[in-house]
């Protein structure tokens, strides 16, 4: 008897706290939402010392008389939701009333709120949960919350916050998540005293990245088609082929203007890119999703940042489809390549280099002198760069690669109209040996290569029975194999790729591969995956350097639906433009 007692309220208060306040960051994200529910047009953040000092969020919001100021500090005091019905389709940022209590019991708390058209506002003050002062306040309207000495009353828990700058960069990234998701409200973020940056509100998405991360960032992103998927609205941003990070930190989702955690969501933004980025690498994303409230629920996590979805395959399906369409309407050849190398032409010189110009051809009557023969011009766009390229516009029929020479037998060195090109022979080959073998088994017409003399291999049982449910599409890449008893098969043919290679390795090598993908229960995507396993495998790593046979390389390259990445995400090629090269040089 006597051992289960009720918390005294400051304790329950801490410990509703320790769920909702998990370090400065989530102090300003909770702030901030609140601010966006009050109507908010624009929000000022500035912070000092990591948040633990100060976070104040100020808004030009509804703002508060002193009865709402008040009762907004009680726990579970809410304006946004009246019944347990509401919490299935909860269209605000916050709903819980949790907030606000939570961070005044745990840190030096200042509130001033004012509604618009009165006189005067309150102002409270709030130590440790416990209020100290009431009073008038001749605020501007809106609200103005600040936060000092953050955890000051547990030493224990604030000793478990990591260093200034790394709380710094918390707060700094759920700023920006926060701005991409409201870009019709203009918001400032200040730290010790110092503008970071400053984003005015906008109604295009693009302006918002642009004010948030530059240029630079912007252009390597493309913008998504608005569309709607199973009844799912996906607008937003998403990386060029080739353009992202080792992990998902610049990954931005808004689920109904909320910014969320959703692994429905970022695996099928992966596999959509599988054959855009290198493995270990993840697109830049700004995903916007519109979908019923009731279809997911946001009150699965203290801080929720996570949802559950009812359900989770349409989401992924959506998103999926959504990023290969992007991918796919890049594919589409930027201008014709002719199949015949151009007649050689004089070289191009940039009109930013002070070199002379190229002397004009001399007339017929007059004897010209001989001059080394032109390298072989190859029509095509703009490779991949430092300088992302803009590939919602056709690239000028005059651009052109010409070709310079050989590079240690594994590189092609090329002059383009705004620099210099270097092709990579393997990642080149790789492509067009993928696109070919693509386009032959989806149209059911695959070469082979008939042995001499079939070959019987034994293979491991594992490897046996994973061959053997999967015969039909191994058959489809141009292998002809047949069981030949336990777990031994018969080759007779392969890909005409891999013509004079060990039998056995090969297939041993494919499976494996294949295996890691898991994706042979697709049709489309199983043809990429055996495509692309026989293409790695197939390519070449580079050859002796003969102009006639760059030239062809080139030209193949350049006629592929998505010349600038390898199977495997790799770039082809890489551009340093002439104005790069002046840097260098000083």
């Amino acid at each position: 008897m006597g051992k289960i007692r009720l918390l005294p309220d400051d304790v329950a208060s801490q410990v509703a706290a320790g769920e909702v306040v998990e370090r400065p960051a989530s102090v300003v994200k909770e702030l901030v939402e609140n601010s966006v529910d009050a109507g908010a047009g624009r929000i000022t953040v500035e912070f000092v010392r990591g948040g633990t000092q100060l976070i104040r969020v100020v808004d030009d919001g509804c703002g508060m008389d002193r009865e709402d100021a008040l009762l907004s500090l009680e726990r579970h005091a809410t304006s946004k939701i009246r019944t347990a019905g509401d919490l299935a389709a909860v269209t605000t940022m916050g709903f819980r009333g949790e907030a606000v209590p939570s961070i005044a019991s745990v840190s030096r708390f200042r509130m001033a709120t004012r509604p618009h058209g009165e006189d005067a506002g309150t102002g409270i003050v709030v130590a440790g949960g416990k209020i100290e002062s009431v009073s008038d306040s001749g605020e501007a309207p809106g609200t103005s919350i600040e936060i000092r000495s953050l955890f000051f009353n547990l030493p224990a828990r604030r000793k478990f916050l990591r260093g200034e700058e790394t709380e710094s960069a918390h707060i700094i990234h759920q700023m920006q998540a926060l701005a991409l998701a409201h870009p019709d409200v203009a918001m400032t973020l200040l730290r010790e005293g110092k503008m970071l940056w400053q984003a005015a509100a906008t109604a295009d998405l693009g302006v918002r990245i642009r004010d948030l991360f530059g240029e630079d960032f912007l252009r390597r992103m493309l913008p998504l088609e608005p569309g709607a998927e199973n009844g799912i609205e996906i607008s937003g941003f998403l990386s060029r082929p080739g353009e992202g990070r080792p992990d998902r930190e610049q990954q931005f989702v808004i689920l109904n203007g909320r910014v969320v955690q959703c692994p429905a969501i970022f695996q099928p933004l992966r596999e959509a890119y599988s054959e855009a980025l290198p493995r270990g690498r993840h697109p830049l994303a700004v995903l916007c999703i519109s979908m019923d409230p009731l279809a997911f629920d946001c009150n699965v996590h203290p801080a929720k940042r996570e949802i559950r979805l009812h359900r989770p395959d349409q989401l992924r399906q959506a998103v999926f489809l959504t990023a290969r369409r992007l991918l796919e309407n890049l594919r589409k050849p930027a201008i014709r390549v002719e199949p015949q190398v151009p007649p050689p032409v004089p070289a191009r010189i940039s009109a930013q280099q002070d070199a002379p110009a190229c002397p004009a051809p001399a007339p017929a009557a007059v004897p010209a002198a001989p001059a080394e023969p032109a390298r072989p011009l190859v029509e095509a766009f703009r490779p991949p760069s430092q300088e992302p390229l803009n590939l919602e516009k056709p690239v000028p029929a005059q651009d052109a690669f010409r070709l310079i020479g050989g590079l240690d037998n594994r590189w092609i060195l090329m002059e383009g109209n705004d620099g210099l090109v270097l092709l990579n022979i393997r990642a080149a080959s790789e492509r067009i040996l993928f696109e070919t073998m693509r386009r032959e088994m989806e149209s059911g017409h695959v070469p082979m290569q008939r042995l001499l003399i079939p070959e019987v291999i034994e293979l491991p049982v594992k490897d046996a029975v994973w061959i053997s449910e999967n015969l039909p599409a191994l058959q489809s890449t141009g292998f002809a194999l047949e069981p030949f008893g336990g777990s031994t098969f018969k080759i007779e043919a392969l890909p005409p790729a891999l013509a004079g290679r060990d039998a056995r390795a090969t297939l041993l090598d494919i499976c494996e591969s294949l295996r890691a993908s898991g994706s042979l229960g697709n049709r489309t995507l199983a043809t990429d995956a055996l495509a692309r396993s026989v293409s790695v495998l197939a390519a070449m790593d580079g050859f002796a350097y003969e102009e006639s046979r760059a030239a062809k390389l080139v030209r193949e390259l350049l006629t592929c639906e998505l010349p600038y990445a390898s199977p495997r995400g790799h770039p082809t090629m890489i551009q340093w433009s002439f104005s790069e090269l002046e840097r260098k040089f000083g």
